[in-house]
């Protein structure tokens, strides 16, 4: 029996309906996809069905019958739905043509649809896909996925995935080797210079829908080989369990920053323009990612559409929840995720920095700046926190607030990013104070990642790490228009850098300096192991970063910390 999927929420305005014709002998197979209104007569939402299909099947008529003028091409009539050729039944009785559509779709069991004395079982909400795209990049030795995955009443991870690969020059329907199963794809040498097609039959708790098919446009090529990250995953080969967990921090470079003549032909011009392009380089992002198998993430310069559209798919696919933040009005923000086998997330918040001058810790400091260029610059900025509290599941105990941020770059600001620094300490830790009061007895500890725009011997992380910042710190005078003059800062938190401080975590033939940290309360953990750095060498093969191996200007970090009893 054919199938035709209902999709209808009670009381809404339209009603959307598809089901696939095929005709064998007029060599007839389409899907074919209406949106009505539910007020609609019957009658109305039929002639509509009966339009549609049969000028679809009398335009192949005629296109074939101008092929062979010879060839005796019937020609369907339009009154099909008058003849009954055309109906609506329930529990298998014509339904009448002048009730609405609404007054079925309230209670739509036992209701089918007859086109051309074919019939059609009627089935409301189960899985749909409505749209699915493969990416314009693959890569082999690279992780592919499709590039959107849009769809209803579909549980993913109940759906399942099949991937085949069909020579480009003998592109034969019959020709598609099966090479794989699920969401995620590696492509191997053999895919080399042919399309790849993916299918999916959508499933969620008890139902599955109609199976839907998509070819690549362009075909699979070389990739670029050993990366960096492939020597550094050496050492994270394994999960970790127990009261030992892996913590990453990785700024991605945004494509808004690297999609322009400016980035090109001045940042840097040492690049490639296709490893510049955010399709090939999100490929190499997300395998560097997974191959660190950490149990948290904390990412910055992340564009919207990369966290919606790559990041969170595929990683959810694997044992990730996720959790993202524009910084303000801006195209790119912060992303977290964290593994749910091991932790469950008690609490997600973040904050504009310039949007919460007035809370209460922060307040004191504001109100002795009495420079109005230093405030104006301040508010000006979008720089943003972002806040998760974990529950560990083996040590349920014991709580984690995970922070991440990105501070402001321009030279000649530290300043301003010691300011920004000193609040997201403090706004972290007021956060810690509030999940000890909701979960007495617990032992809350805090963990502060990202890219913090300042070396070591810069104020941040002296404020970090020593808990004092003096009023002559000359970070305070690092712009001679905008002197900061009689403010101290102190904060509570013990904090150590996980990962030390590397010569440089960020490199360009022009710039290169260690801006990226992984702060953690070192009275709470203890570091078991560092991921090795990659080498100067092997940073300066291709001039600088990016380059075809590393994705971002930036090299990420990665640490193993454990719970101290």
């Amino acid at each position: 029996m054919n199938e035709a999927f209902l999709r209808y929420e009670k009381d809404s305005d339209v009603f959307d309906i598809s089901f696939r014709y095929v005709d064998e002998v007029a060599k007839v197979d389409r899907q074919f996809n209406f949106s009505r209104q539910a007020t609609e007569s019957v009658n109305n939402f039929l002639s509509r069905i009966n339009t549609n299909v049969c000028k679809y099947i009398n335009n192949k008529a005629e296109r074939k019958k101008k092929k062979n003028t010879a060839c005796e091409v019937p020609v369907l009539p339009l009154d099909n739905v008058d003849s009954g050729k055309i109906m609506l039944l329930k529990n298998d009785i014509q339904v009448d043509g002048n009730i609405s559509c609404k007054s079925l779709l309230q209670e739509p069991t036992e209701l089918k649809l007859v086109i051309l004395e074919k019939t059609y079982i009627v089935k409301r909400n189960i899985p749909y896909i409505s749209n699915i795209s493969l990416p314009t990049s693959m890569l082999v030795g690279f992780p592919t996925y499709p590039t959107k995955f849009e769809a209803l009443y579909t549980d993913k991870k109940r759906s399942i995935f099949n991937w085949y690969r069909n020579n480009a020059v003998n592109n034969k329907p019959d020709s598609w080797v099966h090479v794989n199963e699920g969401y995620l794809y590696i492509p191997n040498v053999p895919d080399i210079g042919c399309n790849m097609k993916i299918s999916c039959v959508p499933w969620n708790e008890s139902d599955s829908g109609c199976i839907i098919e998509v070819q690549s446009k362009n075909t699979v090529e070389a990739g670029p080989g050993l990366c960096p990250f492939d020597i550094r995953h050496e050492f994270t080969k394994n999960r970790l369990s127990g009261k030992s967990f892996r913590i990453m921090s990785y700024n991605i470079l945004a494509d808004a920053y690297t999609d322009s003549v400016y980035s090109k032909d001045v940042l840097f011009p040492y690049c490639p323009e296709y490893a510049l392009d955010i399709d090939y380089r999100k490929l190499l992002i997300l395998k560097e990612i997974v191959g660190f198998n950490s149990d948290i993430i904390c990412l910055q310069e992340v564009d919207r559409k990369i966290y919606e559209q790559d990041l969170l798919p595929s990683l959810s696919m694997l044992y990730y929840d996720g959790i993202y933040v524009t910084k303000n009005v801006i195209s790119e923000g912060l992303a977290m995720f964290f593994n749910h086998e091991r932790f469950d997330m008690l609490n997600v918040e973040s904050k504009v920095i310039s949007h919460d001058v007035d809370s209460p810790k922060f307040k004191e400091v504001w109100s002795k700046i009495e420079n109005d260029r230093v405030k104006e610059r301040f508010l000006n900025r979008n720089t943003t926190v972002q806040v998760m509290s974990l529950r560990s599941k083996e040590n349920p105990s014991k709580i984690l607030v995970v922070g991440n941020t990105h501070l402001y770059f321009r030279p000649g600001a530290c300043h301003i990013r010691l300011l920004q620094g000193y609040y997201a300490i403090t706004y972290i830790n007021e956060v810690a104070k509030a999940i000890r009061e909701e979960n007495p007895g617990c032992d809350v500890s805090v963990l502060l990642s990202g890219d913090f725009n300042s070396v070591p011997e810069r104020g941040v992380y002296r404020l970090f790490t020593e808990n004092y910042i003096p009023e002559n710190c000359e970070d305070w005078r690092s712009n001679a228009e905008e002197e900061v003059a009689n403010v101290s800062l102190t904060q509570d938190l013990r904090m150590s850098s996980a990962c030390g401080t590397p010569e440089y975590t960020n490199y360009t033939p022009n710039f290169s300096a260690c801006l990226d940290y992984i702060f953690y309360e070192r009275d709470k953990f203890e570091v078991e192991q560092v991921i090795p750095m990659p080498s100067k060498e092997e940073i300066t093969l291709h001039t600088g970063l990016p380059s075809i191996v590393f994705p971002s200007d930036h090299i990420s970090l990665c640490a193993d910390l454990k719970f101290k009893e």
